[in-house]
């Protein structure tokens, strides 16, 4: 009905529809920006890392 009402065809109709759909999609931002982002403004935390031991060789199966 939609197409009909634009004067298309259903296919045109469709892809109208995703094109519509893709432009108003705000670009997502990745997780570890939103959590910064988000506390931010609480202020930051001073981490004290361990110090890495170096790494085990593997074991050896027989």
């Amino acid at each position: 009905m939609r197409a009909a009402e634009h004067g298309r065809s259903m296919e045109e109709e469709g892809r109208e529809i995703l094109r519509e759909a893709v432009a108003e999609a705000a670009p997502r931002a990745y997780l570890a920006s939103a959590i910064r982002a988000r506390i931010a403004p609480l202020g930051g935390v001073d981490l004290t890392l361990p110090t890495r031991e170096p790494a085990r060789d593997p074991s050896r199966f027989q």
